[in-house]
């Protein structure tokens, strides 16, 4: 448990001083950056991938984090949202949802994770996914304000979630049927 905890931490330690650097960054990313596939792309099956999303209200400086961890076949693992008061801004609201699927993720106990949001400045190292691979916890993240507080799931999400998480498994079944193989 102690090798777990050490592992997040690092992440947590590396996220911060990421969010340090992403301040000067920002400014300087180009608007339109290359847009990857649309639909949710399963990892191997050795990883779960964990997506995170934010709703942010500015005149209210609320935010809501949206999380949702499948594994290689599209079935959901567990499912999140985390309502915060205080948040700066879009910027810091998205920070906030990429270490609330860390720590969610590592809570769950799984070790190996690919992690996606559709935050360009959070994913500026990785590849930036458009909202729409992203629909499952966009969707969750919304919820946080119609909540209120924050709720997490297991091997579930949302009833709000819940079409949006079956299509990406029947387009992710439909694109594995015509040739691709599950890792």
């Amino acid at each position: 448990m102690e090798g777990k905890n050490q592992i997040v931490n690092e992440i947590r330690t590396k996220i911060e001083s990421f969010l340090l650097e992403m301040t000067v960054i920002k400014e300087k990313l180009p608007v339109n950056q290359r847009l990857m596939s649309s639909k949710w792309q399963h990892p191997d099956r050795r990883s779960v991938k964990v997506n995170f999303d934010a709703a942010f209200r500015q005149h209210l400086k609320q935010s809501s984090s949206g999380v949702v961890i499948r594994n290689n076949m599209g079935l959901v693992m567990g499912s999140g949202v985390v309502f915060h008061r205080h948040v700066a801004d879009a910027f810091a609201a998205e920070a906030l949802a990429c270490l609330n699927a860390i720590t969610f993720a590592r809570d769950m106990g799984f070790m190996k994770v690919v992690v996606e949001g559709d935050s360009r400045t959070i994913i500026v190292k990785g590849q930036k996914r458009d909202r729409v691979s992203n629909l499952v916890t966009h969707t969750i993240a919304s919820m946080g304000f119609k909540l209120g507080n924050s709720q997490f799931w297991v091997e579930e999400v949302p009833s709000d979630a819940i079409a949006v998480t079956e299509r990406d498994r029947q387009l992710m079944q439909q694109h594995d049927q015509d040739g691709s193989i599950i890792a």
